[in-house]
């Protein structure tokens, strides 16, 4: 099998949330916690890559990556492969390049790998497909395709910018520590509401552009967000995200929310008993080895005594002190 490069499974979610009434409360962080610390940050000027083929593919990965749904949307003037106007930088900021923000710069060298989800080894091909199959709701990519090549050449790219390196402040895991409670989806609303409706509104549909195709801002839930199963449909994958990004101006203020604040946000976006989004009804297929899911997969069956409920809003302490030394 071809070793290209890869793209994280996660969902294709927020770009932005609200500063609301509970700013002063939240904690401003300080240079050596922040996305922004300059230490983290490297330039990816795609003007210095000599003229040629090699050049013309790095782009072109970027300009998929950057602008998914125009090449690759329903409407996408290449292929029609997404089945909603995602964008892959929805999920993976500046292109894959963020510190903190979901970054790919590190992807290229860590695949193949096994996969718990799918218990089996992946390429970069079957990573990228899994990518269009939940978070974009859409089909496969054709292994051969330029499209496919495009994609691992761009990922490559990025990590030869971090001279091939697997360990490199701000990039993964995006982890959070976790809490001593369970979240709060209740909460969670609030906080929504507070800090999240202003861009992607209180029906979690988002903002489209101007043009009515594509998103400023992406919906969270509903038929056009990621599907169930997908890695961000995970509390605790959410809650990173949410609290290393968000709201987006905090690129302005240094303000985010709070840890607890982004994991009562991350339980109420992801409780599809209130909110509900795309299945594919894959929950007795993935994780085929049940000793292999994630703490905060909230679907059985389970490898442990911990019930549904606490495997999908926590606490998750005592699930991953169960684990520690059994696997």
């Amino acid at each position: 099998m071809k070793q290209f490069i890869s793209i994280l499974g996660l969902s294709a979610i927020i770009c932005c949330f609200a500063i609301g009434c509970k700013q002063t409360e939240n904690k401003e962080l300080t240079t050596s916690e922040h996305p922004k610390d300059t230490s983290t940050v490297i330039t990816y000027d795609t003007a210095s890559i000599p003229p040629g083929p090699e050049r013309e593919f790095i782009l072109y990965g970027r300009e998929l990556f950057v602008n998914t749904h125009t090449y690759l949307g329903p409407k996408g003037t290449v292929k029609q492969i997404a089945g909603n106007e995602m964008d892959c930088q929805n999920c993976h900021f500046d292109g894959g390049t963020r510190p903190f923000g979901n970054p790919l710069v590190t992807t290229a060298g860590r695949y193949p790998q096994y996969r718990g989800r799918e218990g089996t080894v992946l390429t970069i091909q079957d990573r990228v497909n899994n990518c269009f199959e939940r978070p974009l709701l859409g089909k496969h990519l054709d292994f051969d395709s330029k499209e496919m090549k495009a994609f691992a050449m761009y990922f490559k790219w990025i990590w030869d910018k971090n001279n091939n390196v697997l360990k490199i402040k701000g990039d993964l895991p995006n982890t959070l520590p976790w809490m001593d409670r369970k979240a709060d989806w209740k909460q969670g609303k609030i906080d929504y509401d507070n800090f999240c409706a202003r861009c992607h509104g209180i029906d979690g549909q988002g903002v489209k552009l101007p043009s009515g195709y594509g998103y400023t801002y992406p919906p969270v839930w509903g038929e056009h967000s990621y599907a169930i199963g997908s890695s961000m449909h995970r509390v605790g994958k959410l809650a990173a995200f949410i609290r290393n990004n968000m709201p987006n101006d905090m690129n302005v203020t240094h303000i985010r929310v709070t840890e607890e604040q982004a994991y009562d946000i991350a339980a109420y976006i992801n409780n599809e008993t209130v909110n509900s989004r795309p299945n594919f009804n894959e929950e007795n297929i993935m994780y085929p080895n049940s000793k292999d899911k994630a703490v905060d997969y909230p679907f059985p069956p389970y490898a442990d005594t911990f019930s549904q409920e606490q495997h999908r809003f926590g606490p998750f302490k005592p699930i991953v002190e169960y684990w520690k030394g059994r696997k």
